[in-house]
């Protein structure tokens, strides 16, 4: 009866465990405060995230026809990109994870490209030698 009880108990929370985090994967937020980066780099990054998103994601958003996020029909519009930084802050290499395009997973040339392309094209002046995961993009909680 005892090794019942066990598990039960164990079953129990791995059941609630993994509920936990199938409910929690389209919400999963990748946060910029990476800890490996100091403070000028946290700042650069900041600063180059929000330049980014107001310029660069309003094009991709546009080439989309996506004019506004909202629960009612569009929730997500995101990229998870994997990023490296070479000694001289150029970004060498880029490397799209997964996407989303109005909560539909998008694995489309143009959709990679858009964010690739754009992302090439920035240089550090203090993050070097990087390498990490950010999200590029935005997705509500409904």
């Amino acid at each position: 009866m005892k090794n019942f009880w066990i598990f039960a108990t164990v079953f129990y929370l791995g059941h609630s465990f993994i509920h936990q985090l199938l409910a929690q994967s389209d919400t999963l937020h990748f946060y910029q405060a990476y800890s490996s980066f100091s403070n000028t780099e946290k700042a650069e990054w900041t600063s180059f995230e929000n330049n980014w998103n107001y310029f660069e994601y309003n094009k991709i958003q546009k080439n989309y026809k996506v004019s506004k996020l909202n629960c009612k029909n569009c929730t997500s519009f995101y990229a998870d990109v994997y990023l490296e930084i070479d000694d001289a802050g150029k970004v060498t290499h880029v490397r799209f994870i997964k996407g989303k395009k109005c909560g539909i997973s998008c694995n489309e040339e143009l959709f990679i490209g858009l964010f690739e392309n754009s992302l090439k094209k920035q240089h550090f002046v203090y993050l070097k030698n990087k390498r990490f995961i950010a999200r590029f993009g935005h997705v509500l909680k409904c």
